[in-house]
């Protein structure tokens, strides 16, 4: 893995995307409790109430769609540990207030959030036409960018029923993130691959 980073800034890419490689569990933490979050859940941990605004809760039981509820239960499956070998079981201290996560203001932005896959790949220098991003994975979702020609972006999470989530980034900033039907999985779609 250390490998891996050195080769990606040797390359050029700094970014805060390259964090998400270090710790697939609070990436894993942060999208189920964002998604409990959004359906009204009162959060009682220091981590919880310092992540998410309290002021509008409702329950500790909150009524969630059914995508929803299957997109938590695949979080907790990967958290109790992937049969893949990508990470062990997950242990978030939820006595911390913070949690090394980048992005997270862009993250709670989005209505559906990503499942991580324990691995990145990036596309760097995607090469194609323009790609919108949405806050969910369905047609009918706010859009939240653009993935343009020339973009970096980092392949980290699951698909969701055809859709691919992506966070997209310049070498010192993040640009944006969302969800797209376009699926970026072929080398000639970026000037360069690593992952």
């Amino acid at each position: 893995m250390k490998y891996f980073i050195s080769l990606m800034l040797a390359i050029g890419v700094s970014s805060p995307v390259l964090a998400d490689i270090e710790d697939p569990c609070a990436d894993l933490w942060f999208s189920r409790n964002a998604m409990l979050d959004k359906a009204g859940y009162c959060f009682s941990t220091p981590l919880g109430k310092a992540l998410f605004d309290n002021r509008d809760c409702t329950t500790k039981q909150p009524k969630l769609t059914p995508e929803v509820k299957a997109q938590i239960a695949v979080i907790r499956k990967l958290e109790q540990g992937d049969e893949g070998g990508f990470y062990e079981a997950c242990n978030i201290d939820t006595g911390q207030k913070k949690l090394d996560l980048p992005d997270l203001e862009l993250r709670k932005q989005l209505d559906f959030q990503p499942a991580s896959d324990g691995d990145t790949s990036f596309c760097l220098g995607y090469v194609g036409p323009d790609i919108p991003l949405y806050a969910a994975p369905w047609k009918s979702a706010r859009r939240t960018g653009v993935i343009h020609n020339g973009d970096n972006l980092s392949l980290a999470h699951l698909d969701w029923k055809g859709w691919s989530f992506s966070i997209v980034f310049q070498p010192s900033k993040t640009s944006g993130l969302g969800w797209y039907q376009t699926p970026i999985t072929d080398i000639d779609q970026c000037k360069a691959w690593a992952g």
